[in-house]
């Protein structure tokens, strides 16, 4: 399954995410029409969420394929004031030092231009030895005012119940799923906890126990 169908279809397992980040990737997104960097790209999930971008960049370390320019983060091959909006999802707490990535970004993007950033704050450990950090949306505001944002707004994906879903999807029914024998089983696990735990998050919503959020700043 590729990685925004996690998101996008009920048996995945970032579904429940995927109800509150889509709608938001998709109002975002639509308005971005200059040069977008996605920064530590992967596989860019969401490039389909910008495709109004003139031109869209992508930067990893670990290239996926041919079109992605290998770089640093901490070090991004761009002139200064060359980017309109720099996206930056679920990379930040792979990084020993977020702040300098931080103002590299502030460095490319233009004056007004837009970082958007989306993190988790509750996964297990993951990527070793390159995970260094869960970084709060407290602690994102206080490294992106330091080094010259404005933040615009941060959103929470879900509640607590999302994060059950999450641990439950991931690791149980990704076990399951492991076997043959026991992968429909995982998938109708999957579904029957999405429906459950998205229903639970809507009539009992604590946006403070999100595992996820994405967030969006200004360059001043």
């Amino acid at each position: 399954m590729k990685k925004i169908e996690t998101f996008s279809r009920i048996t995945g397992k970032n579904w429940i995410n995927g109800r509150y980040l889509l709608p938001v990737l998709k109002t975002w997104g639509a308005t971005e029409t200059g040069t977008v960097l996605d920064l530590g790209c992967g596989e860019s999930p969401f490039r389909i969420f910008f495709q109004y971008a003139e031109k869209y960049i992508r930067m990893d370390y670990q290239p996926s394929d041919d079109e992605v320019i290998k770089a640093d983060m901490r070090q991004i091959l761009l002139d200064d004031n060359s980017a309109d909006c720099v996206l930056v999802f679920q990379a930040l707490s792979d990084l020993p030092e977020p702040e300098i990535c931080l103002n590299e970004i502030r460095r490319v993007l233009k004056p007004g231009g837009r970082l958007i950033v989306y993190e988790s704050v509750c996964y297990p450990e993951h990527d070793m030895p390159y995970d260094y950090f869960r970084i709060m949306p407290a602690g994102l505001d206080y490294l992106a005012l330091k080094v010259g944002f404005e933040r615009k707004e941060v959103i929470r994906l879900g509640g607590g119940f999302n994060r059950f879903a999450m641990l439950w999807n991931t690791y149980l029914m990704g076990k399951l799923s492991m076997y043959s024998i026991l992968k429909h089983l995982s998938v109708i696990g999957v579904i029957i906890c999405n429906i459950m735990c998205y229903a639970a998050d809507c009539l009992a919503p604590h946006p403070n126990l999100a595992t996820d959020y994405i967030a969006r700043y200004v360059k001043e």
